[in-house]
């Protein structure tokens, strides 16, 4: 008859061996369902590890793309203005020493059929004959500068070689009758003109 302590002694581990054997598993082979299944769990997981592109990310793109845009078309725009304003600068230059020399030169009273008329944009100006305000023919009209639909200035081509120069509209008169223009300006002052550069 087991004694007492060996009675306690089985007590105590029965239990716990009942445990153990209840906990472990026997290994039996997976069917192919679940090994397909294991097989889709596991590519599953490999492809959530791999960091999708967040829209953080996409706007951070799209941001540094609008900046290189932005500073690209920024320094476009002074190029620009630099030019611009160099080009302005000479202009003005110009057209202060025009003024200056144009100053200097004779206006000779207009006769009063010419006195209150203004040079108007005609087909019939170009090619038409130029005269000074006392009848001599000096050349013949070649160009016409037009400011907002009004004739600014001409170009006449001075007979005998003599070169051409820009007249403006204020100094100039148009006779349709007669289909000539007529300048206040003196036959030599016009000469004299060729010679200007700005």
């Amino acid at each position: 008859m087991p004694s007492i302590k060996t009675l306690v002694l089985w007590g105590v581990l029965a239990p716990c061996f009942v445990l153990v054997l209840s906990g472990a598993s026997f290994s039996q082979p997976s069917t192919p369902a679940e090994q397909s299944q294991t097989q889709q769990l596991n590519q599953d997981t490999s492809t959530t590890t791999t960091a999708p592109v967040t829209p953080t990310d996409q706007a951070n793109a799209d941001y540094q793309a609008q900046q290189l845009q932005y500073q690209e078309q920024l320094r476009q725009y002074r190029a620009n203005r630099q030019n611009y304003e160099e080009r302005s600068a000479r202009y003005y230059a110009a057209r202060d020493r025009y003024l200056s020399a144009h100053a200097r030169y004779h206006r000779y009273g207009w006769p009063s059929r010419y006195e209150h008329g203004i040079i108007v944009y005609t087909d019939q100006l170009l090619g038409a004959r130029v005269q000074t305000y006392n009848g001599r023919t000096v050349g013949r009209v070649e160009e016409l500068a037009l400011a907002r639909g009004h004739v600014d200035a001409v170009r006449v081509l001075l007979d005998y070689d003599r070169g051409d120069v820009w007249i403006e509209s204020a100094d100039l008169r148009f006779d349709a009758d007669k289909r000539v223009v007529v300048t206040n300006l003196d036959r030599h002052d016009l000469y004299e003109m060729t010679h200007e550069t700005y």
